[in-house]
């Protein structure tokens, strides 16, 4: 369900599905959202004033998409709806998680309903009453909406998956965040991969977090690094269901798997000497003409792992194969894991093995797997299933998965606070000069936009700030930040000056979408470092909407030296909690 009543009434492209989410995953139910239409930097109402992104939406609230959501009939979406989503800078998609599981057929009928409603409440956007007038009549039936939305007495059950099914409009491949909060603090991050046209994509239970499925927690989909994206959604949500297996091998194959014995290395890893074994002639050319072709490749073979793999590194092969499975267990299950890591259909993979016995177990257990035996690898570029157009982009697929496999979501896990959640993240500062104008006009938006992780609170001009850029002494810095899963863009801008031993902050803003990840703890306790000094002062100014700054500062370990109704005096070290969590670079 969408908050679809803002949206201009904007002609747009219909872009030509192909695929169809029936085919791939059966949904038996699914848990309600409603997306609406929200800002990563909101400090609502007082950045209507001084934001330099701000433009006015019907309701006199902040307008965080090109042309609002727009939503048209589409059968192959969620309830047979798909909705266009043209992100603005800091623009997101963020919805509660609600209790129910709902059946399809009775999630149909709530986003009936939703519709009905959203028309009404699109007259009100539309009438000629006063703003502050449609703002209050809106929010309230939106209120009384959600309570109805949590009240829905159902199991808070585990799902199955995250589907995504849409069509970017895009050029560029680009990754689209999805990030999970409980009581302000982030507890689970992932993102997926768009390519240009049309995906689909899943992440299966093994990639979330009960985190996902928590009632009241918030959602949020955003794309990296304020990249303002074109996308439209057919399926965006958590559902219990199970994958559709197909009964007959696709049509081109994607994933070539590999035995080891007697299949990639002449000999048996058991019966001969580990460094005496050597490849099949011919084995490395076509692993090579594979990933030259873009086919992904793996292994599935029956040894010890940690005898195995240091042969295959030895071979200089290793980087070619993605998620390796070797150990005991059946090759049909190996494939099957396989297909779950890089998230393909099982009937587009291929088995090479030299053992009829193997063969026979996995097309016994897997008919839509094709199977070879060693004598027709030397043919088997010539096949049709093997018959692809060689792109840019699959010359670099492999590049692309292997990156992929690094932001994999993080493990399912309860977490009583953030700090696991963040170690997985891998989450690194890289601070610098601003010096462009694209990086000088950023740092000037965050000071004037950030409110809640402001020191000053000073709503700067553009020739001010370009002035106080130039203060006699003082250092400016910016910080920009990314992790696995993506990148934030620059996050926050500082200056400072050095007296002795001592670091002085004039001016600090930080952008709240890395709020609560101690990147202030190891970015101050690095400053410090860096200019070899003692310790470090800050004169916060108390406003209304910086209370989570004061709040974090003293968390993490700033100490008050004198305090009044209007400011703070603080002082801190280099000894700051979790002050190692994040990752600081500095630009050369």
């Amino acid at each position: 369900m969408y908050q679809f009543y803002y949206a201009d009434p904007a002609d747009s492209e219909v872009p030509h599905y192909q695929k169809n989410i029936a085919e791939v995953f059966r949904i038996d139910a699914v848990r309600p959202t409603m997306w609406e239409e929200h800002c990563l930097e909101c400090s609502a109402p007082l950045c209507f004033q001084t934001c330099t992104q701000f433009e006015a939406r019907a309701d006199g609230r902040c307008k965080r998409f090109y042309n609002g959501i727009r939503v048209r009939r589409e059968e192959r979406g969620c309830c047979g709806q798909a909705a266009r989503v043209r992100f603005r800078p800091w623009g997101n998609m963020m919805t509660i998680v609600y209790p129910a599981m709902l059946s399809v057929s009775d999630y149909q009928v709530m986003t009936d309903k939703n519709q009905a409603l959203g028309n009404r409440l699109r007259r009100v956007v539309e009438s000629p009453a006063p703003v502050k007038f449609r703002w209050g009549m809106i929010r309230g039936t939106e209120y009384l909406r959600r309570r109805r939305l949590r009240g829905m007495k159902a199991e808070d059950s585990a799902v199955d998956a995250f589907i995504f099914h849409g069509y970017s409009f895009e050029k560029q491949p680009f990754h689209l965040i999805l990030e999970v909060y409980r009581e302000n603090q982030p507890v689970f991050r992932s993102s997926l991969s768009l390519a240009p046209g049309e995906n689909l994509l899943a992440l299966d239970k093994g990639q979330l977090s009960p985190e996902c499925w928590r009632s009241n927690n918030l959602i949020k989909i955003y794309p990296e690094n304020d990249l303002e994206a074109d996308v439209e959604i057919l399926w965006c949500d958590f559902v219990k269901g199970t994958p559709v297996t197909a009964e007959k091998p696709a049509a081109k194959v994607k994933c070539v798997v590999w035995d080891l014995d007697n299949t990639l290395w002449d000999g048996t890893l058991i019966e001969s000497e580990p460094e005496l074994l050597q490849l099949r002639p011919g084995v490395r050319e076509l692993i090579q003409a594979l990933d030259e072709r873009g086919f992904l490749q793996s292994i599935a073979s029956k040894n010890d792992y940690d005898a195995a793999w240091p042969v295959v590194e030895r071979l200089g092969l290793a980087e070619y194969f993605l998620y390796p499975q070797i150990h005991w267990n059946a090759k049909s299950a190996s494939i099957q894991q396989i297909a779950r890591d890089l998230n393909i259909g099982v009937d587009t993979f291929a088995l090479l093995d030299d053992s009829v016995f193997e063969r026979e177990q996995v097309r016994s257990a897997l008919p839509q797997v094709r199977c070879y035996d060693i004598p027709e690898l030397a043919t088997l570029l010539e096949r049709p299933e093997f018959s692809v157009m060689v792109t840019e982009e699959s010359r670099h697929r492999r590049q692309m998965y292997r990156a992929e496999a690094k932001r994999r979501s993080v493990m399912a896990e309860d977490h009583d606070d953030t700090i696991s959640f963040l170690q997985k993240c891998h989450l690194q500062a890289e601070v610098f000069e601003p010096k462009t104008e694209k990086e000088l006009l950023r740092c000037y938006e965050l000071l004037t936009r950030t409110n809640q992780l402001n020191m000053s609170g000073v709503k700067y001009s553009r020739e001010e700030f370009n002035q106080a850029l130039l203060r006699d002494g003082y250092q400016a810095f910016a910080f920009s930040c990314g992790d696995d899963f993506g990148d934030y863009g620059i996050v926050g801008f500082g200056q400072y000056c050095k007296q002795q031993d001592k670091l002085i902050l004039r001016e600090f803003a930080m952008s709240c979408r890395v709020a609560g990840k101690f990147v202030e703890s190891a970015l101050f306790s690095s400053l410090l470092e860096r200019e070899e000094c003692l310790q470090g002062e800050m004169c916060l100014i108390k406003t209304k909407k910086n209370v989570l700054l004061r709040n974090t500062l003293g968390q993490i370990g700033f100490s008050v030296e004198t305090e009044s109704e209007e400011k703070l005096s603080l002082r801190f070290t280099k000894e700051l909690l979790h002050r190692n969590l994040v990752k600081v670079v500095y630009r050369v």
